[in-house]
């Protein structure tokens, strides 16, 4: 993926947070290289087992990761012939034991975790290694005694060895003579050998062999004679003990060397179950959601947040930072590809408009990258093969380009490189110019990407850009909301309403003269007003088309929350039945004096015998015998709340249903009226351009239709600068405002009849619906059937044909091909 987006997104600190929750050196080098996949299968891959990775810390903690460490170096050390140490071979050994303890926790974890099973398979077993490592080095790295026989038989002679030279060397300390001829009353190590330090004035006196002086020359280093020959037997023992050791060394490296290559891939996958389980951690600590990923589709995140901000809130917080001083982390709407490709986003400076763009690139990143994200359940993106932003002051003194040559030269890279599976975020697009040239630079950039056909944000201040989004398909606005009262943003972000700079309004507010206010306003174009004007009457419209369609959103998500919840209960249900079943074929083995309890009783008893043809037991309960139905002595295991629990969900499974189907039915008539009011406002717009045109052209003497009686007059005067006309009307001549001339609605309109009549008459003699005909299962229309089903919510009434009637949808099996529905008190299973 592009690399300069990666570095303005600061996908770095992402990959430093990560590391934070990584257990083994291993984890942190590879979450520092990683980065987004283009293949849609191997994201859904990753995203399913960090899914599995969370249930599994939040059922057992994490995997244990004790004594696993980055062993490259030692493996390389520890070859036939090297120089590996037994702390090489302890290293190795633990590490390996490690690698063990993560495959059983893996292995532990059961059949729920499909998706982690396949990691498994990939750490070998090395109890062979293990075993023969510890047989030879101690934790320590020290080598074990025990070792070989012929090691411990070597260092018993060493040790008897050392204690002579011992005994012969410290008696030359008690000898008078030979004391007062050293410079201290002490023994030395030269090597492997004792040594006295004998005074230089000395030297000669003692007899033996001198090894060396101090470096002051004051002392000699003497071997007296008698423990030359001790020490020699002593070098030579260390010699062949060391010469074991290195044998026994090299024995361990050659039976290592040969599972080397399985070693490499172990440790390769300990770092990507580390890593799985840093991604696990990071999303549960912060609360983020699995998004659906699709190859191609629409990008829609509910109250997504900027996973930076939402670190820096939570480190903030741990060092209790005083609430009023900490940064809030607004979450936000984002979505693309549904009814719009492009967003244009307006509003103040410091609104926020910018960390929009940021937020919605890392987040593609970061889901791409096998990681969960901060938005609420039910995220959908589409696989983007690059990720293209334009973000920031990229000055270059060494090229004298400036600020905005340095963005269009980005421009150009992105327009070079950027195709339909792309997405492409501008910041301040058309900045860094004179306004109309840089609005039409904009416009022409605009107008690149919906050829390109890709997904886009950018954001501006340039009201023509605001417009395009009007006039063109694909194409819509977006602001960031902004308190006129507190003079500050509100970071909520707005689709389809354009948002103002506010420079008047907060020029206001701050004192600026009246009479400069209403100059500004004066000042402030025709068109600009007629464009605010429009945007005002749009914007409330499109406010609840939004609002609704959220709500319609949450009633949906809220559906898929309970319709869990009630799968999870129908499995605690199937549960108990297994026990019960399991409880039931224990039955034939019970004996006679089994401890039996009675619930009637409320007491225990001893089985006398059981009769199965009856259905009943004989108990003796004290001092009699009673008969017992076996219904009595089922045990509860709790299916009488269960069931209740799921009657009750089922029922709230169906009330919700019906209050999603609600929702979305009026998100989409509110959102069907704010399109008719949107293709009126472009309509009126148009008809206001056609206006101008005509205004333009107009000349004294032509007859133009006028908006009183007799519908028409002949220009006899103008005044552009008042904008008035003086109008002959045939009986006399009057002044009008020129908004009076060329009228565009009321009786003196022109209108197209035509067109007029046949929508009447198509109104009056709509189309019959038609009724289903039956169809080969085969058929194109069969399959749109079978998928219109499929797509039906739970709660629906759809129409059983064996029944020949109506029934209520309550799940859908997909893996047997089964529609589960309700019919009165009835459950079904229909093919």
């Amino acid at each position: 993926m592009d690399s300069f987006t990666l570095k303005k997104i600061e996908f770095d600190e992402i990959r430093r947070i990560l590391c934070e929750f990584c257990s083994t050196s291993l984890g942190k080098d590879l979450t520092r290289r990683i980065g987004p996949s283009r293949s849609p299968e191997t994201v859904r891959s990753w995203l399913r087992q960090v899914t599995e990775m969370v249930r599994a810390i939040r059922k057992v903690g994490l995997p244990p990761f004790g004594g696993v460490t980055n062993i490259t170096a030692a493996l390389e050390r520890a070859k036939p012939g090297g120089p590996a140490d037994g702390e090489d071979f302890a290293l190795i050994a633990d590490t390996l034991e490690g690698a063990a303890n993560v495959r059983n926790y893996l292995n532990a974890l059961g059949e729920d975790f499909e998706s982690l099973e396949p990691l498994t398979e990939k750490i070998g077993n090395f109890e062979g290694e293990i075993k023969a490592i510890h047989s030879v080095v101690a934790p320590s790295g020290v080598i074990l005694d025990e070792a070989s026989q012929r090691l411990g038989a070597l260092r018993s002679e060493i040790a008897a060895t050392i204690q002579r030279i011992h005994d012969v060397i410290y008696g030359y300390l008690h000898q008078e003579d030979v004391a007062k001829l050293l410079q201290n009353v002490t023994v030395t190590l030269h090597g492997d050998r004792y040594v006295l330090p004998v005074k230089a004035i000395n030297r000669g006196r003692l007899k033996g062999v001198v090894h060396r002086e101090s470096n002051t020359g004051a002392t000699v280093f003497v071997e007296p004679n008698a423990c030359v020959e001790l020490n020699n037997h002593l070098s030579d023992l260390r010699d062949d003990e060391r010469a074991e050791i290195r044998r026994l060394l090299n024995q361990l490296a050659i039976r290592v060397y040969a599972r080397s290559q399985e070693i490499a891939d172990t440790l390769r996958d300990l770092a990507q179950i580390d890593l799985l389980a840093a991604k696990a951690q990071y999303a549960y600590q912060f609360d983020m959601t699995c998004p659906e990923v699709t190859e191609r589709g629409e990008l829609n995140l509910l109250e997504a947040r900027h996973p930076l901000l939402i670190d820096q809130a939570w480190r903030q917080e741990k060092a209790n930072v005083r609430p009023e001083l900490r940064h809030p982390v607004v979450p936000i709407n984002l979505r693309l590809g549904s009814d719009f490709d492009l967003l244009v986003i307006t509003g103040s400076n410091t609104g926020g408009k910018t960390v929009a763009l940021k937020t919605a690139a890392i987040l593609v990143v970061m889901a791409q990258s096998g990681m969960h994200i901060p938005v609420q359940r039910g995220g959908s993106l589409p696989i983007f093969r690059n990720v293209f932003i334009d973000i920031g002051d990229e000055q270059s003194l060494e090229q004298s380009l400036s600020t905005f040559g340095a963005h269009i030269k980005r421009i150009r890279y992105i327009i070079n490189k950027a195709d339909k599976t792309s997405l492409v975020l501008l910041d301040e697009l058309g900045a860094g110019t004179d306004p109309d040239e840089g609005g039409a630079i904009g416009q022409a950039t605009l107008d690149e990407l919906r050829r390109i056909g890709c997904l886009g944000m950018v954001t501006t201040h340039l009201s023509v850009l605001k417009a395009y989004a009007f006039n063109h398909e694909r194409v819509d606005n977006a602001s960031v909301e902004f308190d006129t009262e507190t003079l500050s943003p509100t970071y909520h972000l707005q689709i389809g309403t354009p948002g103002e700079s506010h420079a008047i309004t907060v020029s206001k507010k701050l004192g600026l003269p009246k009479r400069i206010i209403d100059s500004a306003k004066e000042h402030l174009s025709k068109q600009g007003k007629e464009f605010r004007r429009a945007i005002r009457s749009t914007g409330l419209a499109r406010q609840v088309a939004e609002h609704a369609r959220e709500r319609a959103q949450a009633e949906k998500l809220e559906a898929q929350s309970m319709q869990e919840m009630y799968q999870s209960k129908l499995a605690d249900l199937h549960a108990l039945q297994e026990q019960f079943e399991i409880w039931l074929a224990s039955l034939p083995n019970l004996k006679a004096g089994d401890e039996l309890h009675i619930p009637s009783l409320g007491k225990t008893g001893r089985l006398v015998r059981l009769e199965l043809d009856q259905q009943r037991a004989v108990v003796n309960a004290g001092s009699m015998d009673i008969e017992v139905p076996l219904r009595e002595l089922i045990p509860d295991l709790g299916q009488s709340a269960v069931r209740e629990q799921i009657e009750s969900m089922r029922k709230q499974i169906l009330e919700q249903a019906r209050s999603t189907k609600i929702a979305l039915t009026q998100a989409a008539r509110v959102h069907s009226e704010y399109q008719r009011s949107l293709k009126q406002q472009k309509q009126r717009a148009k008809r206001f351009d056609q206006w101008l045109e005509a205004i333009g052209r107009l000349k004294v003497g032509e007859v133009v239709p006028i908006v009183r009686k007799p519908g028409r007059g002949k220009i006899v005067k103008l005044n552009l600068p008042a904008l008035l006309a003086t109008v002959d009307i045939g009986n006399g001549e009057i002044e009008i405002p020129l908004q009076d001339i060329f009228p565009q609605t009321g009786p003196f309109a022109h209108h197209d009849q035509k067109a007029h009549r046949h929508k009447t008459q198509s109104q009056k003699h709509p189309a019959k619906p038609q009724p289903m005909q039956r169809q080969s299962s085969n058929s194109e229309a069969a399959k749109k059937n079978r998928q219109a089903l499929l797509d039906t919510e739970p709660g629906q009434h759809v129409f059983v044909l064996p029944f020949n009637k109506r029934a209520t949808l309550i799940r859908i099996n997909h893996d047997k091909e089964l529609a589960i529905v309700q019919s009165g008190i009835f459950e079904m299973e229909i093919p």
